[in-house]
């Protein structure tokens, strides 16, 4: 699951319980070593959400370089997750003492608790049953710069901006981790202001700052388009490719339009790729922000048995 943002309800993010990333990790993300990666280049809103809360993001590319590859002294790793582990029977046996003392609404609130006592419980035995796993040796990657030659100069100055390239790093490392099958759910979410894009936005409705916009998004396209051919590439034990056993969603929390200025809710665009969907469709939402009825067609394709996931109204037809 590759994704850049996706609220059940931008308008209102308070609201939302689960991102679909955390209902993707609850069913194919136990079985690997990081559960669900978010990842975030900076200032956002909370990109992934889990009972209502935000999700904390790596937002450090050397931090996540080292969560995913990163070596550990297994014997203090194992010191640490038996403390873990003898904090978390505590904690469970002096919740129980009160479940008895306590009103209706506290109870439910205990109910909580418990919920996330379970969740860290399978997060510990995730680390134990990885601690002795054979550690892969993976260089950082080279950041590859792309070809500026023939660009426009508002192009090459974004082909070459470091923040630009920092997320390729991101999406080299995400690609990594999928291949070595250390997460099997991510999200990534990337900031865009840099080189005055967000002012650019504001500017949509002129010749000069829709033109703006479009090479931006064709900059995000192109490491985009690496990134999923980095997938395609990648032969895979099972037959096929990484690309196949892939759902890709490829989404932004706002739409820029002439009609609706910087900060438009409709006609979201959602890029779903890979998975063995069958592609080469262009959906029309119609003016209607229905990219929940995208993330559920997605989430059931993974296997996900639900009806609906937040503000869908059907499974889009994928």
């Amino acid at each position: 699951m590759y994704a850049f943002a996706e609220y059940a309800d931008h308008a209102n993010p308070q609201l939302i319980k689960d991102s679909v990333d955390e209902v993707a990790a609850s069913h194919i993300g136990n079985d690997t070593r990081i559960r669900n990666l978010v990842v975030e280049q900076r200032n956002s809103y909370g990109i992934s959400w889990k009972g209502g809360l935000p999700v904390s993001p790596i937002a450090d590319v050397q931090i996540l370089f080292q969560t995913i590859f990163g070596k550990v002294d297994k014997t203090k790793r194992a010191e640490l997750l038996a403390l873990k582990k003898s904090m978390l029977d505590a904690s469970r046996d002096d919740a129980k003492s009160m479940m008895n003392k306590v009103s209706r609404e506290d109870r439910d609130k205990l109910d909580e608790y418990f919920s996330s006592l379970r969740e860290s419980e399978k997060s510990i035995q995730r680390s134990e049953r990885w601690l002795n796993q054979k550690h892969v040796e993976v260089p950082f990657p080279e950041n590859v710069k792309f070809k500026t030659d023939g660009l426009s100069d508002y192009s090459q100055k974004i082909l070459v901006c470091p923040h630009f390239n920092q997320r390729s790093t991101y999406l080299d490392l995400l690609f990594l981790a999928f291949k070595y099958d250390v997460t099997r759910v991510a999200n990534v979410y990337s900031e865009w202001n840099w080189l005055g894009h967000h002012t650019d936005s504001h500017q949509v409705a002129t010749k000069e700052g829709l033109l703006k916009n479009i090479e931006a998004d064709q900059g995000y396209m192109m490491q985009t388009a690496r990134f999923l051919e980095k997938l395609k590439s990648t032969k895979t034990k099972v037959g096929g490719t990484l690309l196949d056993q892939t759902v890709c969603l490829i989404t932004s929390s706002l739409s820029i339009s002439k009609e609706e200025g910087p900060h438009g809710m409709k006609n979201n665009p959602v890029i779903v790729a890979g998975g063995g969907f069958e592609h080469g469709k262009h959906i029309k939402f119609n003016g209607t922000d229905n990219r929940n009825n995208v993330y559920l067609a997605a989430l059931q394709h993974l296997g996900v048995e639900i009806d609906s996931f937040a503000t869908s109204s059907e499974s889009a037809k994928l």
